[in-house]
């Protein structure tokens, strides 16, 4: 936690399972140094919970720590998403929501690159420096893990929650009335399901409001614009409606697979 004088204080602590050394809480065990100082034996909790759960170790055995850690690392999958594997990495980026991408990458632990916009009030302001930002997003999210569910043909509007978010592999989204410039019309335009794309399921829609603001080039706005395309998405899913089958949600990343021809 920081305050408005920058000063920082650590909330959370490195909480040992089984003690660091024979002689602390639940120290009596055949794990080694190395297990001991592993990942595998550490609880992430705040200050209070560290302090009951060391100095009260008969309440909280080692089965019930790892249980407890289990629990948390299931609650946190399903609301980040699980790892994204065999994904084609990103060639293009034709729209980055950088206040999401930032909400993203410190839900997941990620390094995301720090923006220098100026008084840019859209990225397609940065003019050839709006390609050098494209490619340090691409290089991240080509290196790092991509945290999300994955959509599928066969993805239900039940199977979605709000918060969560989701990973579209190259699929066919449609357009309608995407605007070139952010304004007060902008979220009006939203209520009216309009500067937006969206993808069809079956019996279901997922509706991406796009912020002109967050368009990567000229390019990439003719493109968004087109009526119809073929992109890869992260999204971060805003409100279901289940009356209308519809999804709403906030495009992070929209973009090009590397298909190995650079």
């Amino acid at each position: 936690m920081e305050n408005e004088f920058g000063e920082r204080a650590r909330l959370g602590d490195d909480a040992h399972i089984v003690a660091a050394s024979e002689d602390g809480p639940r120290g009596e065990s055949d794990l080694d140094a190395q297990s001991r100082a592993s990942s595998n034996n550490v609880l992430l909790l705040c200050k209070n919970c560290h302090s009951e759960v060391d100095q009260q170790p008969k309440r909280f055995p080692v089965s019930s720590l790892l249980q407890m850690r289990e629990k948390h690392y299931d609650w946190v999958e399903s609301c980040l998403g699980k790892v994204v594997g065999n994904r084609p990495p990103f060639h293009y980026l034709s729209y980055i929501n950088v206040p999401r991408a930032d909400m993203y990458a410190a839900a997941n632990s990620i390094f995301m690159p720090q923006p220098q916009l100026g008084a840019a009030k859209r990225i397609r302001d940065l003019g050839i420096a709006s390609g050098r930002l494209m490619a340090s997003y691409v290089s991240v999210l080509n290196h790092d893990d991509l945290y999300a569910n994955e959509f599928s043909d066969d993805t239900a509007l039940t199977d979605l929650r709000v918060g969560e978010y989701w990973y579209s592999p190259e699929a066919t989204f449609r357009s309608k009335k995407v605007l070139q410039a952010y304004s007060e019309a902008v979220p009006q335009a939203w209520k009216k399901h309009e500067c937006i794309i969206y993808r069809k399921f079956d019996g279901w829609r997922l509706i991406c409001m796009i912020d002109p603001r967050w368009m990567t080039t000229e390019t990439a706005s003719i493109t968004l614009s087109s009526g119809m395309f073929k992109t890869i998405a992260l999204v971060h899913i805003a409100s279901i409606d289940t009356a209308s089958k519809v999804a709403l949600a906030s495009p992070i990343f929209l973009g090009a697979p590397d298909k190995g021809f650079w």
